[in-house]
């Protein structure tokens, strides 16, 4: 496998004041050719032109999620060292960092292509397009009252909605928000994505999972549109208000995420939802 040389190091401001991301950066600074560091909410923060072959993010998931968009949009590879709580998807180690960065930079590890979701929203005349790794939600705002919407599949009528909001969710993202709301687990490897309905008021409105080829399309009714909002992998990322409609697809491309050789899926499942704790 390719062997890393130049390292984007993606946190925030708050694990960059750590001494804990000040060791992982020293330690770098000495294996790799090329080492630059982004961390966001951080003024005068701006990245260079070198061409980097390898994205590292510092932090909990959250901040993987805004690392996998860069990755995305510059088609490099991600890896994530977990430095916040639960780390679904920012799984690598701290106590074990060192041994298992080296293994990374050196060509020992595996890739992991996940799909992303691609989303059209139409507000106030406005087109806004954006990318998610988990979830794109439509949730209300506001005043604290049910929003009306219509769900289509391919132009085809699967709901008419009356709820707290919907979640689309990718496979990666079924261990997130949508799991909170009654959706399956899913391997991240399967076609499908997620349709969840979030507090609806009908018993009969139940998590639809259709295939990740399918383009999905959701009107939201014109007396619900001021106290709508859409959101792309949670508020921090991006939020937009008053939407009308909004169209999903799976993404053009998959986002590439780098594990240690060990990697498993389900082992890191059975140990995040505590399911390996002897009773």
């Amino acid at each position: 496998m390719k062997k890393f040389k130049k390292i984007l190091i993606y946190t925030s401001s708050s694990f960059l004041e750590k001494k804990e991301t000040k060791d992982v950066i020293r330690y770098l600074s000495r294996k790799c050719s090329s080492i630059e560091v982004y961390a966001l909410g951080l003024k005068n923060n701006n990245l260079s032109k070198i061409g980097h072959d390898l994205v590292l993010s510092i932090g909990g998931d959250g901040v993987f999620i805004a690392a996998s968009k860069y990755a995305y949009k510059k088609t490099i590879p991600v890896l994530g060292l977990n430095f916040g709580r639960l780390g679904f998807l920012a799984d690598l180690d701290k106590k074990h960092f060192q041994s298992k960065i080296l293994e990374v930079l050196d060509g020992n590890y595996t890739i992991d292509k996940r799909s992303m979701l691609m989303g059209d929203v139409f507000s106030n005349n406005t087109l806004h397009k954006s990318i998610a790794l988990n979830d794109i939600v439509i949730n209300n705002c506001g005043k604290l009252k049910m929003i009306e919407m219509d769900i289509y599949v391919n132009q085809n009528l699967i709901n008419k909605q009356r709820s707290d909001g919907v979640i689309i969710a990718s496979p990666t993202g079924s261990t997130a928000y949508a799991m909170s709301n009654g959706c399956p687990i899913v391997s991240p490897q399967s076609n499908v994505i997620c349709i969840v309905p979030i507090a609806p008021h009908s018993y009969g409105q139940r998590s639809v999972i259709i295939n990740n080829t399918d383009k999905i399309t959701i009107k939201v009714k014109r007396k619900s549109i001021e106290n709508s909002q859409v959101t792309f992998d949670g508020a921090n990322n991006l939020t937009i208000q008053n939407p009308t409609n909004i169209t999903i697809k799976k993404a053009n491309r998959q986002l590439q995420i780098i594990h240690p050789c060990d990697y498993d899926y389900f082992k890191v499942l059975s140990k995040k939802l505590r399911y390996d704790i002897k009773s």
